[in-house]
Formats: structure tokens, sequence, C-alpha cells
């Protein structure tokens, strides 16, 4: 597990540098204290030491784990020739893991020392795309009647008119109208890491009409993480254990909290288990001849939402115009983008300072990178790295792609 090792002036892990850019993107903590997993042991514990939360809780992974297809020595000898500017990008970014799937195979699996395969590395913000596949699932089942459906029906703390116009949908695109409070601020606060982060999160008025506004605010998916618990009957961790985690085949995660035992969306996972869960994102919610996830609700996740063209419900979507992608009228910096991507179609999970999972169905693609929190994270660098023509690699090259074991 990694700890707060980064040293490059180009890199964000120092704990209290860490806590004020959280605060300004508002990653807040996300579930209730009935919804809390076990504690995970103090021995996995080091990994708080990154965020600055409390508490970690467990999502089960399976005991009987395969490891995801694997190129020939062969092909991953070439990938590492053709992708030597992707792996060098990654490596002056202070990367834990950086993988590439193509043709249905793990081309290129690299995982940077100290880091290994079975390390975990904090992924930020794209277990906010994980809830989204959660809420389809608890859709299909029936637990929650439809995207469009009033929150309130199970937050019954919203009484009033204004809190009971919010939907799914709303929470989902970012739009729900809730405050925002300002960076550093005794609301902020609470909202992360806080004693009670629900309780604050309940407490939000409603300032903007709920689908008016896209506000990128985690608290969406605070309270949304809180209504699939509710709805269901179930721990969220449980639920996303035994829907999603265990059927893919991943490892045991963690889910970082706060002191009152909510979960965030914020989790702990091996790269090679968001490889897992871009795979399925890939193949429209299927895994391995079982489907996991309706086929319509990925098409829905992956379309773009009528208050921004990037994005779709917890999901980022294609390339913005310009080189910056924004996260709304309450959020101070912008999403490096140097270039438009070479896959037109492309999607992805966007966690905090480059934890990333790019997905293009039309190239058969699937790319990964975790590691040090960068904050001039260009987004168009490894897709395009990978997917584009590019300048011809020196052989050498090859040696780095050494990842051959422990891929379970």
């Amino acid at each position: 597990m990694p700890t707060a090792r980064r040293t490059s002036q180009r890199l964000v892990a120092r704990r209290p540098i860490v806590f004020a850019l959280a605060a300004a993107l508002a990653l807040a903590p996300m579930a209730p204290a009935a919804s809390a997993p076990e504690e995970a042991p103090l021995a996995t514990n080091p990994a708080r030491q990154i965020t600055g939360y409390p508490a970690l809780y467990g999502i089960a992974g399976t005991k009987d784990r395969t490891g995801l297809p694997l190129a020939d020595a062969a092909t991953r000898a070439l990938a590492a020739t053709r992708y030597c500017a992707a792996i060098d990008y990654a490596a002056h970014t202070d990367s834990d893991a950086l993988l590439v799937w193509r043709d249905g195979q793990l081309e290129l699996a690299h995982d940077f020392a100290p880091h290994t395969a079975n390390a975990r590395s904090w992924s930020a913000s794209m277990a906010k795309t994980l809830t989204a596949l959660a809420l389809g699932i608890a859709i299909e089942e029936g637990a929650i009647a439809s995207v469009d459906t009033p929150v309130s029906e199970v937050l019954t703390e919203w009484d009033d008119t204004a809190h009971r116009a919010i939907t799914y949908r709303h929470l989902l695109e970012m739009t729900s109208g809730l405050d925002h409070p300002a960076p550093g601020s005794a609301g902020a606060s609470a909202l992360v890491g806080g004693e009670d982060a629900m309780a604050a999160a309940l407490a939000l008025p409603v300032v903007n009409p709920p689908g008016s506004t896209f506000d990128y605010h985690t608290v969406n998916v605070t309270l949304l993480i809180e209504a699939i618990h509710r709805a269901s009957a179930e721990p969220f961790a449980r639920f996303v254990s035994t829907r999603l985690w265990q059927p893919l085949g991943a490892a045991d995660a963690l889910i970082a909290g706060d002191a009152s035992g909510h979960a965030t969306p914020s989790i702990y996972a091996r790269a090679r288990d968001w490889m897992r869960l871009g795979l399925l994102i890939k193949e429209r919610g299927m895994w391995q001849g079982k489907r996991l996830v309706p086929t319509g609700w990925i098409n829905a996740m992956t379309r773009p939402s009528p208050r921004n063209a990037n994005y779709g419900w917890l999901t980022w979507l294609g390339s913005p115009e310009g080189e910056g992608r924004s996260y709304g009228p309450y959020v101070a910096f912008q999403a490096r983008h140097s270039a438009p991507f070479v896959a037109k179609d492309m999607v992805y999970l966007d966690g905090f300072g480059g934890q990333r999972v790019y997905i293009s169905r039309e190239a058969d693609t699937v790319i990964v990178r975790t590691g040090g929190m960068y904050v001039n994270w260009d987004d168009a660098a490894l897709p395009n790295a990978i997917l584009g023509s590019g300048t011809p690699c020196p052989a050498k090259a090859a040696s780095q792609n050494k990842d051959t074991s422990n891929l379970k």
C-alpha cells in the first residue's frame, strides 16, 4: 500500500496539500454509519496518510481469482517499444501502474517499483463511475423505480419542495443544484472527513433549480450511495461486493471513510481491478458471458448529458473544446487536455491527479493509470501515445515491460 512517498515538486502527495485540493474538488465522504462495512485491518491503513481520512473499510473481493489474459512475451516486448512514450509519461508522473488492454489481452502490464501487481492505490473519484454502475443494478433489481424517481422517497429528511424535486438523474448528471461550500470553509470541511458527512450533505440547501446547472460536486455521490443503501437495505460496500466486485473476480478493496463510519467514493484498489471495471463498460455490462449491468444503462452512462457534453452519468466523455476541461462554476481549475483524443468515442473514469481508466470500444482498448497525484495531468498524453502513430521508440524500451507474473 503506497504512503506519502511522492517527492517531485510537480506531484501532490503531502497530506495538508492533498486535503486542501480535495476540498477544492469537494471530495466528500459518502455513506451512512449503518452501511459501513467492517473496518480494514490496521496493517492496511497506511494508505490513509494520503487523504487524511480517519478510517478505511473493506469491500470483499473473490477468493478464487484468475488473472486477466496476458499477451505472449513477443507481443509484450513489441508493445513496450510501441508504447515507450506512454511509459515515459507514466514514469515522469510518479505512476504506480500502467496497463493497456487491446484485442482481448493485456499488452502492457507495467508496475513501477516499489509498487507491485497486487498493491492497492488511491483511485479518488474513479469510484463515482462505480457508483453509477451500482445504481443501474439497483434499478434493474427493482429496489429503485427509475432514474427519474425523486431521491426523497428514501432520503426522507428532504421534506421540502426544493429537495423533493431532486431525482437520481440529477445526482448522476451533477445537476442537483445543491449548495457548493467554498473550499476551506466550515461547510466544505464537514463534507470532507468531518464527524458526520451524511448529516452535512442532507442539510445542504438547494441554490439552483435541479437540472439547470452542471456542478461537479461529490456530495451528489454521497447522497447517491446513501440512497442505494436505504433502497436496497444493504450496506453499500456489500452491495458493490456481491453485484460487481466479486463477479468481476476482483481482489479485496478499501473505501476511505469519516469518523462516524460513513464511506466515500474514494476507493483503494488494484489497477488490474479497475481494468476489469473498464472492460465491463467497454463490453456494455457483460463480463465473461454474464450480464452484470443492463446494456441500456451503460449506453445512458456514456451519452452526453444536457448540461455538459463531456459528461454522462458520473462518467467523462470525449474531448473538450480548447485545452481545458471544466469541473463547473465552483471549481477553480480545469483538467489539462493538450489535444483532442485520437479515439473519438473515448469515455473515461477521472480520479483526482491522474487516476484514470480510458475506454474506447472502437479501438477495443482500455488503459489504466494509477499513482502519484499530478496536478498538471494531461488527459491526452497516455491515450494518444498509445492509440496514435507516434514517434518510433528505441528497441531497448522493450525491457521496460517487465511484469509477467503475480497477475491475479
